[in-house]
Order: C-alpha cells, then sequence, then structure tokens
C-alpha cells in the first residue's frame, strides 16, 4: 500500500506532485538490477508466472488482478506525453489545426471536492487526444466558463467554429450543466451542441446532451476497448491512462476500483458517444472508428412476381 498510494502523485486539478498522497516518493528497482538475473532468466520466469504476474512482481508495473476494460498488456504499452502548453489549469498536448474537427466533452461534477468535473478533447477523424482539464472544487457554472474557453480558442485558432461539437453528460448532476448553458446562452459558446438523438415515437422528453445508461455505458466501453486495443485512438495523458488502468469489471457494467477515480474515463466515453452521432455525418471519421460488425448488412431487394 506504501508503494501504491506514493505512485499518486496529482493534486486537485490533475497536476503532478513531488510526493505521493502518502507523503512519500516511490523509488522503482526492477530485476535488471540483480546481478544474477538476465534475460534467459525474464524470459524462463516469464514462462512460468506469465507476463501480466512478471509485469507486476518484477517490472514494478502497477497491473491490477482484476479484469480491466482495456487489456492490461496494451495499457502497459501506452506511453503518455508530457503537455505543450496550460491555459490555466487546461493541459494541452496539441495545437489546434485547420481542416480538422474537434470534439470536446465535459462530465460534470458538484465541484465541493468530491468527484471532479472532468473535460476532454479531441481531434477527429485521427481520433488524436488534444486537451484534458479537471478538478474537484470547480463549481457547475465555472465548468461551463471552463468549457466555454476551450471552445472559444479551438474555434478562433482553427477559424471555423462549423468545426466545433461540444456536450455534456446530462444525468443528475448534467441537469445543473444545461442549466447553466441555457442561461449563458448556446449562441456564446462557439460551436455546436451535440445531443444524442431522441427515441423513435418521442417516447420520452428530448433533452439535450447524453444521458448515460448501464446499457449505452457498456455499448461504449466495448467501442472504446475496440479503439484503443487496435491503437485508432490515441491517448496522451498520464492521468487518463492511470484511470484506465483501475477501469475494472463492476458486476454487469465497469467502474473504476474502489479507492480509484474515472471521471476522465467517463469524459473519453462521453468523447466515444459522439463519435458515434458526428460519423454519420463525416464519412472520413466512420470509416476511421467503424468496426466490421458496425454496420448491419441490408436486405437483399424482395421482387414480387405476377403473372
Amino acid at each position: 500500500m506504501i508503494w501504491k498510494g506514493a505512485n499518486k502523485r496529482i493534486d486537485a486539478f490533475g497536476n503532478e506532485t513531488e510526493l505521493g498522497m502518502n507523503g512519500f516518493r516511490p523509488f522503482r528497482a526492477n530485476w535488471r538490477e540483480h546481478p544474477d538475473r538476465d534475460q534467459q532468466w525474464a524470459d524462463e520466469e516469464k514462462g512460468r508466472i506469465g507476463e501480466e504476474r512478471f509485469l507486476r512482481e518484477h517490472e514494478c508495473e502497477f497491473v491490477i488482478a482484476d479484469e480491466t476494460l482495456i487489456n492490461s498488456i496494451k495499457l502497459m504499452s501506452l506511453e503518455s506525453k508530457e503537455p505543450i502548453e496550460r491555459q490555466g489549469q487546461v493541459r494541452w498536448f496539441s495545437k489546434p489545426k485547420k481542416g480538422k474537427t474537434y470534439l470536446i466533452g465535459l462530465d460534470p461534477s458538484l465541484g465541493t471536492g468530491g468527484d471532479m468535473a472532468a473535460i476532454q478533447v479531441f481531434e477527429a477523424p485521427s481520433m488524436l487526444q488534444v486537451a484534458e482539464w479537471q478538478h474537484n472544487k470547480t463549481p457547475v457554472q465555472r465548468q461551463i466558463v471552463v468549457l466555454t474557453e476551450i471552445c472559444r480558442y479551438i474555434a478562433e485558432t482553427i477559424d471555423d467554429p462549423t468545426a466545433v461539437y461540444y456536450s455534456v453528460e446530462n444525468n443528475t448532476l448534467g441537469e445543473a450543466a444545461l442549466v447553466c448553458i441555457s442561461e449563458m446562452g448556446e449562441e456564446n459558446i462557439p460551436g455546436t451542441f451535440l445531443s444524442e438523438p431522441a427515441k423513435v415515437g418521442n417516447v420520452r422528453r428530448y433533452r439535450k446532451g447524453f444521458a448515460t445508461t448501464n446499457k449505452s455505458k457498456l455499448a461504449t466501453c466495448a467501442k472504446l476497448k475496440s479503439l484503443v486495443e487496435s491503437d485508432r485512438i490515441t491517448l496522451h495523458s498520464k492521468n487518463l491512462i492511470s484511470e484506465l488502468k483501475s477501469f475494472v469489471a463492476n458486476g454487469a457494467a465497469f467502474a473504476a476500483k474502489q479507492g480509484e477515480t474515472d471521471d476522465l474515463v467517463m469524459a473519453l466515453i462521453l468523447i466515444v458517444r459522439m463519435v458515434q452521432v458526428l460519423k454519420q455525418y463525416n464519412e472520413e471519421l466512420d470509416d476511421h472508428v467503424s468496426d466490421s460488425m458496425d454496420h448491419s448488412m441490408e436486405p437483399m431487394p424482395f421482387i414480387m412476381m405476377t403473372s
């Protein structure tokens, strides 16, 4: 537990700190430093205990024994990237580029020090992570201001607000976010507010944003797994990759392991849901993210012969 706590080195904004949450500084010493161990020993040990256990016991990698959404070996191969700049507390991993489309997703929180609010920004059709923001003490009104500032910066940089799409998770706390957006005025947020399609026949009242249900979360988790494991999405954030390492099976769904957080992952899941809607109107994005089973085959035409 000392090792685990020492490796939790982020503040309320997700910025890295020198010491871990338990006040210790982590130190790593793997099998290569043992004078009697060489590559032959490592290969034999992997064959005996398996690669996952070898990574955990000899490479000092935090590979939990639970079933992670993303294959654990794949998770170990993901490499984070330091931000190229910070605007306030928004970490930018690359500059917005003209000719690209940008998706901004907000998973809101109360802002009272509990769960974190999180924003993910991705470029399409490449599915490249561009920016990220998180904080657990920012009120909902300010979360919408941060969202707006990100949208405005991208729209001004690429000189094309029509290539900017944003959305929020609208369950429970998301209702407050919708109220804030309404009070601010959508016309004052550069870009298009993307929402999931209303149910056929107007079974329920249409609400803006995306509502998360067990069914939608499972389907999107499966899509996220496919995108990551097939290298069709690029993740740069060390914090996001860390959360994915503890995003595990929990009954019939996936969630953060007890004692961990998954706010950045949930904002990423919102991005994937936005992509699933937007790809219907963007052929290049559809080609990039669609799996072979995403498009059901149209039935053969039936022709009635009459005499």
